[in-house]
């Protein structure tokens, strides 16, 4: 009797990342309420949640294989997506475009295409397995995230930019690529390094010099002084969910956001936090558990890059709220309010469910 392909599929997997999500919604809640233009956010969060799981369960049941031969149509609608946004994109900060609005729905179109593009590197990258990539690989690679970085940047979005081109480098460090090659790329970033800093937006440049002298705008300083306030007040057990006073008095702004945990630090103290941390941990440990049992270097690859997808918006989020790196817009996977990009990780989690399904068959 052939076994089910289900059989494979990892529980494990859903049930962290829908507890990851109930805690957001939870925390949202906390942090929204009393705020009458955000008290429905934590229901939208929930509803989001749901329409993720589902759509993780629809992607899982889509043998990866069968996108191998779509690189190249994957990639080109990378670009379209990525294009529309520049022309079509909308945003409330000035002359920014990120999202479009459909229904009243705001969507973050950089991170479907990223999702793409991790399939479309993974099928190049995996072309001459179990050889690692060429030179004509890298090159290739290289440029097709570069010009696909380039449009996100000029949206303009530098964070997720360098989500675009963090997900690129593990992926070329996990293919095997040669010592020599890797290099090479250090030597061309540093030449372009002082290029893309006179093409970012002035307010780019200025987030990076009020992270090196607070004094120089205290204003744009404000918020991190809030998020440490919070942080350092939560002591170790927090103050108790609701009752955080820099959340709830609403000192600290797009709590629900990019701050989400400094509230989680003020309202559940340090145990709370960790106990988080440690459940991101173990999705972390079975994300690469499914790539190390991947049956070919394609489906290893795309594991990796949906891995790297999630845990470098948590990084980048963890620090900015520590102040340890600038302020930058990545949201904490999961946990942070937003419909879209919480959908999205959930699409990721369903092609790492599809590899952890097929790690012994070979369906065509």
């Amino acid at each position: 009797m052939k076994k089910s392909i289900w059989a494979s599929f990892d529980w494990g997997l859903l049930i962290i990342a829908v507890t990851l999500s109930a805690i957001g919604v939870v925390m949202i809640r906390s942090a929204t309420q009393g705020t009458i233009d955000l008290v429905d956010a934590w229901r939208r969060q929930a509803i989001y949640a749901i329409i993720g799981v589902v759509a993780m369960f629809l992607v899982a049941m889509v043998n990866y294989r069968l996108l191998e031969s779509l690189q190249w149509p994957l990639y080109f609608l990378t670009l379209g997506i990525l294009v529309f946004t520049l022309f079509f994109g909308q945003s409330e900060i000035g002359d920014v475009r990120r999202f479009i609005y459909i229904g009243g729905v705001s969507i973050q179109l950089a991170f479907p295409a990223l999702i793409l593009l991790i399939i479309s590197q993974a099928s190049l990258l995996a072309r001459n397995a179990p050889s690692p990539p060429g030179l004509v690989e890298f090159i290739a690679s290289m440029l097709m995230t570069g010009v696909a970085a380039a449009l996100v940047f000029m949206q303009p979005n530098l964070s997720t930019a360098t989500l675009y081109m963090a997900v690129w480098g593990v992926l070329i460090f996990a293919s095997g690529i040669r010592l020599v090659y890797l290099e090479g790329l250090g030597l061309v970033a540093a030449l372009i390094a002082p290029i893309a800093w006179f093409n970012m937006q002035e307010y780019m440049q200025n987030r990076i010099y009020t992270f090196l002298d607070p004094s120089r705008d205290p204003g744009a300083y404000y918020n991190i002084q809030q998020a440490l306030i919070s942080i350092g007040s939560g002591g170790l057990m927090g103050k108790g969910l609701g009752t955080g006073t820099q959340s709830q008095r609403h000192f600290l702004r797009v709590r629900h956001t990019d701050f989400i945990f400094s509230v989680i630090c003020e309202e559940l103290g340090f145990v709370g936090a960790v106990l988080i941390l440690l459940i991101f941990a173990a999705l972390l440990w079975r994300l690469l558990r499914i790539a190390a049992n991947a049956g070919d270097a394609t489906g290893q690859l795309t594991v990796v890059g949906v891995t790297t997808y999630i845990f470098y918006q948590l990084l980048i989020n963890l620090g900015m709220n520590l102040n340890v790196i600038p302020v930058a817009g990545l949201p904490m996977p999961f946990v942070s309010s937003g419909g879209s990009s919480l959908v999205i990780t959930f699409v990721g989690l369903g092609l790492v469910q599809s590899v952890a399904m097929r790690h012994k068959l070979r369906e065509f």
